[in-house]
């Protein structure tokens, strides 16, 4: 079967197209996902990812995936009156029973893990306000947090029961960061998409 040259061509455009609209780039700022974000950071955005999305904007077309829990997320939150994207990580999902008890989240019940890091390999900004650094692992999680040792304002939350079609999501600087906890929950309609990698760090 033969094929036009210009038909290769149109198709090669649509698919640079889609690729270029969908998988965006975003400058990071604040300190809210220290260690696994500095601010400056600029990450590469999957705006398809969970929804079929009109390439170059925000409008979304269908839905044809599901968040999942560990998904760091470009979200945005109602409570805020705001368009503001946020980047944040799923920690519940629609069904599940969170709580946070001394700085340590607990799952539909079950405990997460935390395994201490040696925070001076990370050459974290000298204000960062967290004692430690822990990768927290568990029902599908497995990301590097900061935390406290020491119990404050934000150290026991909840227990509080995700809604349907909606997530619980968190910074993954515990110790500084705006989310679920002082914000809702975030409506899936309030997801615009999944980061997938990193493209530079300020040194």
């Amino acid at each position: 079967m033969l094929i036009k040259k210009p038909y290769i061509i149109g198709s090669l455009i649509i698919l640079l197209a889609l690729l270029l609209g969908n998988f965006r780039t975003y400058l990071v700022l604040g300190s809210s996902d220290l260690p696994t974000f500095y601010s400056g950071d600029k990450v590469i955005i999957n705006r398809s990812a969970y929804d079929v999305t009109i390439p170059f904007s925000s409008l979304k077309i269908f839905p044809w995936r599901s968040p999942g829990r560990g998904d760091m997320i470009l979200c945005y939150f109602s409570r805020t009156g705001t368009n503001e994207f946020w980047l944040k990580r799923i920690i519940g999902i629609p069904g599940d029973t969170i709580e946070i008890r001394k700085n340590k989240i607990l799952i539909n019940h079950q405990p997460m893990r935390y395994q201490v890091l040696k925070k001076e390999v990370y050459n974290l900004p000298d204000k960062d306000e967290s004692d430690i650094l822990a990768i927290e692992t568990g029902l599908g999680l497995y990301h590097t947090v900061a935390m406290s040792e020491t119990e404050n304002i934000i150290s026991n939350f909840g227990p509080m029961v995700v809604l349907d079609n909606h997530y619980f999501v968190l910074g993954d600087n515990r110790t500084n960061s705006l989310d679920s906890r002082f914000l809702g929950l975030v409506n899936r309609n309030e997801i615009f998409g999944k980061y997938l990698f990193r493209i530079f760090r300020k040194e």
